[in-house]
């Protein structure tokens, strides 16, 4: 049997994160003596004669498709479509998040099966199956954690399948990645680009790698689209272990821990810190909660390497906190970002906003908690505050309770074809983008998109006054000079990149392109939305521009994200009209979360039927 596991590319340049999920499947065929090629699309990003050519030679038996996010779908329904034009025997199975729109793309892509959750163990189940042809729906049914449309046509969901043990995860094998000559992009000598708030030296020829020390989640963000059931932590001895092997195989020097919960387990957390100082490296974790934390345990890492630790705070509302159902306080977030400055770690501030109950007071409390904290953290050095800050609006997507709200609320069509179109739209966009957002927030559209630049702004403002210790006002003209000089920056980085693209030299390629002035690839990976660019503080440190400062961000908003005249003026008369109604949102959130407020609707068909997609959309 012919198998093969592909990637597809979510960001406009290849992650470094390597492509665990794809690299277990791998491995666990290899548990039933099953071999399977991996197609790492995401890394190469191969043109579409290359894909074509590679699966018409090929006409693989079974083709996987790893989908890690709904983002991912339009190119999805592109691939399948291509391997089944091509190779029209070829079994295409998606996992991955996407597969929370399993019906979606059973109906409207070339896709035969979908697996849901953890897939080593169910791919090894669904092989055994496959390897007899022709298919059996029979013993099909009795694969959990698959979707697959019955002969009828009707969707089916064989219900959640068994979960990984901690003692069943098994470690990355890289020489998956070595076989294709990817390795050396996924364990790079790039750790300059990686020492974002480490103040120390670096040994010349190390290298950085992730690692990843749990999987699933303690919590169930009501934004979040990772539905794993359950959290499991690998024993800190072979946590050291295979860092001691990278060490010595790959002359490792700096570890990422990309788990999404490091420190839940704080006994752990503390284990896998001690080995790792032990060891020599230097490391550093996001994805850590701030419920679970002291500053003695964070002192502990930064005395054992670490070196930044980033937390998902993603509000300065208790409210909205509890919408999100974070299971955590201002206060309690408060104490973690002082305690990390205490300690000397960085950091960088995570921000979600726009979530339904959103509205100007929220934004104000998290700019209020935001000037609180602003002290504590690890500014970078000549730069402003806003350089380390990431502020994303939330991205509606399915298998969670905003997604839901969304479908409830009208925002999002309710049949397969109106959330088809909506998942096309959100393809290939990074969060930070505001094309996709769903407004959701009882609010016109141009306020809650100042939101972002207002909250900027006033940390920026903050941060420098407080730097200083002085009111620093500027004059109108010190102001005009101000923009005057980005915009001439600006032009003159316009010229000289098309004066270097004529002389053909001087050419970044694609993969070290910058965005914004970072010069960084936390700044550029999607990972982050870092507005290193335009400012908005100046304006406040001039009476005038600070008396008329926000019709001047309305105005300057709806240009920036308005593509003709028209749309520029539908979003300042919607603005203006709510403005004269006085109008307060409507939403009656307080306290309460949002998957406590939402009813979920069936998939509309046209027609009666047990809408099995129900388990997936209330998720785990």
């Amino acid at each position: 049997m012919k198998i093969c596991i592909c990637t597809t590319p979510i960001r406009r340049i290849p992650t470094d994160y390597p492509p665990f999920g794809s690299m277990s499947i791998i491995q666990s065929l290899r548990k039933i003596g099953k071999d399977a090629r991996f197609y790492n699309i995401d890394y190469f990003r191969y043109s579409h004669n290359e894909i074509k050519a590679y699966f018409k030679i090929n006409q693989f038996d079974i083709v996987g498709i790893s989908a890690v996010v709904s983002t991912a779908y339009a190119y999805t329904k592109y691939l399948s479509s291509l391997i089944n034009r091509v190779s029209p025997n070829t079994l295409i199975i998606v996992g991955g998040n996407l597969a929370a729109s399993a019906e979606i793309l059973l109906r409207k892509c070339k896709v035969d099966i979908c697996v849901v959750g953890d897939g080593e163990l169910t791919i090894q189940a669904l092989v055994r199956v496959l390897n007899g042809r022709p298919l059996n729906l029979d013993t099909l049914r009795t694969i959990k954690g698959i979707c697959y449309l019955e002969k009828d046509g009707e969707f089916f969901f064989t219900g959640y399948g068994e979960i990984l043990s901690s003692k069943d995860i098994e470690w990355p094998d890289y020489s998956i990645l070595d076989a294709d000559g990817s390795l050396p992009h996924f364990i790079s000598d790039n750790i300059d680009e990686r020492l974002f708030g480490y103040d120390g030296v670096v040994e010349f020829g190390k290298k950085v790698a992730w690692i990843v020390t749990a999987k699933g989640c303690v919590n169930q963000c009501t934004f979040c689209h990772r539905w794993e059931k359950g959290y499991r932590v690998r024993p800190s001895g072979q946590v050291i272990e295979h860092v001691r092997y990278l060490i010595k195989q790959y002359n490792v020097g700096c570890i990422i821990i990309a788990d999404e919960n490091f420190g839940s387990d704080i006994n752990h957390a503390n284990e896998v810190a001690s080995g790792l100082g032990a060891l020599g490296v230097i490391w550093s974790v996001a994805g850590v909660r701030t419920r679970t934390v002291s500053k003695e345990s964070l002192q502990h890492w930064k005395d054992s390497g670490c070196y930044m630790a980033i937390f998902g705070v993603e509000s300065g509302s208790l409210k909205m906190l509890r919408v999100m159902e974070k299971n955590a306080t201002v206060e309690m977030n408060t104490n973690a970002i002082k305690w990390t400055g205490e300690v000397g770690l960085g950091t960088i501030i995570q921000l979600v906003i726009g979530m339904p109950g959103e509205n100007d007071k929220t934004i104000e409390e998290t700019i209020e908690f935001l000037k609180e904290i602003s002290s504590s953290v690890k500014w970078w050095k000549g730069k402003t505050a806003s350089d380390l800050i990431s502020i994303n609006y939330a991205q509606a997507l399915p298998g969670t309770p905003l997604y839901e709200y969304a479908r409830q609320h009208g925002l999002i069509g309710a049949d397969v074809n109106e959330e088809e179109k909506y998942l096309i739209n959100i393809s290939d966009i990074d969060a930070y983008h505001t094309d996709h957002f769903v407004n959701a927030t009882d609010l016109p559209l141009l306020q809650v998109l100042t939101w972002r630049p207002l909250i900027t702004a006033h940390l920026d403002a903050h941060h420098y006054r407080s730097q200083y210790g002085v009111d620093n006002r500027l004059s109108l003209l010190q102001v005009a000079w101000y923009y005057i000089g980005i915009f001439w920056i600006r032009l003159s980085k316009i010229i000289k990149r098309r004066f270097s693209g004529i002389l053909k030299r001087d050419v970044p390629p694609p993969s070290s392109m910058t965005q914004g002035d970072t010069g960084n690839r936390i700044g550029k990976s999607g990972y982050f939305n870092i507005h290193a660019g335009f400012k908005y503080a100046p304006l406040l440190f001039n009476p005038i521009t600070a008396h008329i400062f926000k019709p001047l961000l309305l105005i300057t908003t709806a240009v920036r994200f308005s593509k003709t005249p028209m749309q520029i003026l539908r979003l300042l008369f919607a603005n203006a009209f709510w403005s004269m109604k006085f109008s307060l949102s409507a939403q009656n959130l307080d306290g309460i979360s949002l998957r406590k407020t939402i009813a979920i609707m069936p998939s509309k068909l046209g027609h009666n039927h047990d809408d099995k997609m129900l388990p997936l959309r209330k998720g785990r």
